[in-house]
């Protein structure tokens, strides 16, 4: 399996994140490689759509999120407190 090279103190703070959401390192990113990896060009931003054109890039990313669904470990639930929203924040 190839590898690649991260700083530590990235790696650090993907360990720590990924124990909060009982993940592992992995997990969390492979998903983002496989994004940056599959996008050529940036979406536009949100101000410059139409209605209709945002309408079509949010349904694209809703089946984006569902297609993803099972890469999560069973049972996980995601925590979207405010306590987890900025976990790790002031560190």
């Amino acid at each position: 399996m190839p590898t690649i090279d991260i700083p530590e103190e990235t790696y650090q703070r993907l360990t720590r994140r990924a124990t909060a959401l009982h993940t592992t390192v992995e997990a969390l990113a492979v998903p983002a490689l496989e994004v940056a990896a599959r996008e050529s060009s940036p979406a536009a931003a949100p101000e410059s759509l139409t209605p209709e054109e945002w309408q079509v890039q949010f349904d694209e990313w809703q089946a984006s999120v569902l297609k993803r669904a099972d890469r999560y470990p069973p049972g996980f639930a995601a925590d979207v407190s405010r306590e987890g929203i900025y976990a790790g924040c002031g560190e």
